[in-house]
């Protein structure tokens, strides 16, 4: 219980922070409140409405139809993926809005982030296979054990 009071006080905390900064940004003008307003409600809506059910629903399919490793692996893929879509979608889809920061925004995100899946699928798929090969092993290893010349029993 400690633990969570504590971990409640310090997000508390840090959402009040954000908000003063936020609040120190703000152009009090109505093109802007439209445009912040957009961003704290749509991204919420957005997660909740198309991140959270997508992944359930193949959370759902893929539990009837993969074994146990690759479930787990390719559920924690889905998730790590529709987050990173809804965190990127903004890079992807508009303009900046300030002139651009050389070194920051001068790049097509794209490619990095279709690089970023390949990376995380690929070794999401290959530490399961690993996973898999050696649990496989030490269970065909118990079922027949490897009896040497000299252990005759």
């Amino acid at each position: 219980m400690p633990a969570r009071v504590l971990l409640a006080a310090v997000g508390a905390g840090t959402l009040g922070y954000g908000g003063w900064l936020l609040w120190a940004q703000v152009v009090w003008q109505p093109d802007f409140v439209l445009s912040l307003a957009g961003w704290l409600v749509v991204g919420p809506v957005a997660h909740d409405s198309l991140v959270v059910p997508v992944t359930a629903l193949g959370a759902a399919l893929l539990a009837r139809t993969l074994p146990s490793p690759w479930r787990h692996a390719v559920v924690a893929g889905l998730v790590a993926s529709g987050v990173l879509l809804l965190v990127g979608i903004p890079l992807l889809t508009r303009p900046m809005a300030a002139p651009p920061n050389p070194g920051l925004d001068d790049r097509n995100y794209w490619p990095g982030l279709l690089l970023f899946l390949l990376v995380l699928w690929a070794l999401l798929l290959a530490v399961t296979a690993a996973y898999t090969g050696a649990v496989g092993a030490r269970r065909r290893h118990r079922r027949h054990p490897v009896v040497s010349e000299g252990d005759e029993r």
